[in-house]
């Protein structure tokens, strides 16, 4: 029997829950590719000592064309079809925050490109390149309770984060038929709040709820990236992943 080889993309692994899901998935079996725009050396220095295949990418997936023509070429190079694979779309960004009047273009279209277009595009991508290979593929989409009530001040990653939920159900809906092994299961969820730098952007924003997060940080209740990180391996490895199409960790 050939050795496992599951093969994980993650977005925005440089950093936060990102570079805490590398690091989580850092196991034998496993093979990694990397995308952010930023590197992270001390991570990197710890995949090459773990021994696990890792590749990474310098991207701006606020660029959501060259995000997906840069995903297909690095399937499309693969040297060793994958046993599986899983594409986790972790990648986002908080800002612009304040209210609805103050909405410009400027700053809304990068942030729908990167929370929203750039996801899709890379989807549609990771599926029409890993057909091929005829392994069951997970897509993983990083969502956020946000997606599923409005918060004053946050309409961009609340109509951001809606759409992306609404997108892996879309995809479900496509491959529910999908035949064994070349199955597709899509998953939007929420981690909860998480002691990251995204919540330190909230906690300096002139925000109607702001004080709400700056208690949440002050009583210690805010998630590690580690534990969450942690947490969302074992919510993909799940027997039933897929069939709760919009989740929650907090529910685990």
């Amino acid at each position: 029997m050939s050795e496992a080889n599951h093969l994980y993309i993650i977005t925005g692994a440089s950093r936060g829950l990102g570079a805490a899901l590398t690091n989580a998935l850092l196991v034998p079996g496993n093979r990694l590719i990397c995308v952010a725009r930023s590197r992270n050396t001390e991570l990197e220095r710890i995949a090459t000592l773990s021994g696990v295949p890792v590749a990474w990418h310098l991207q701006d997936l606020a660029q959501a064309g060259p995000a997906a023509t840069w995903l297909a070429s690095v399937l499309d190079t693969l040297d060793l079809p994958p046993t599986s694979a899983t594409l986790i779309l972790n990648a986002g960004v908080v800002e612009p925050i304040g209210p609805v009047a103050a909405l410009q273009e400027k700053s809304l279209v990068p942030h729908l490109l990167t929370n929203l277009a750039a996801p899709m595009t890379m989807t549609a991508a990771f599926l029409e390149r890993t057909e091929k290979f005829g392994c069951p593929r997970k897509v993983l989409a990083i969502s956020s309770g946000a997606a599923r009530r409005p918060i004053e001040g946050w309409s961009a990653y609340c109509a951001g984060k809606a759409g992306l939920d609404m997108f892996m159900r879309s995809v479900n809906a496509e491959y529910a038929q999908a035949e064994a092994p070349r199955t597709v299961r899509a998953v939007a969820l929420a981690p909860g709040v998480i002691d990251t730098g995204m919540q330190a952007t909230i906690r300096n924003a002139d925000l109607a709820q702001v004080q709400r997060f700056r208690e949440l940080k002050a009583n210690q209740q805010l998630a590690s990236a580690e534990e969450t990180a942690g947490r969302i391996v074992a919510y993909l490895h799940r027997p039933d992943f897929g069939s709760t199409e919009l989740d929650d960790l907090r529910n685990y």
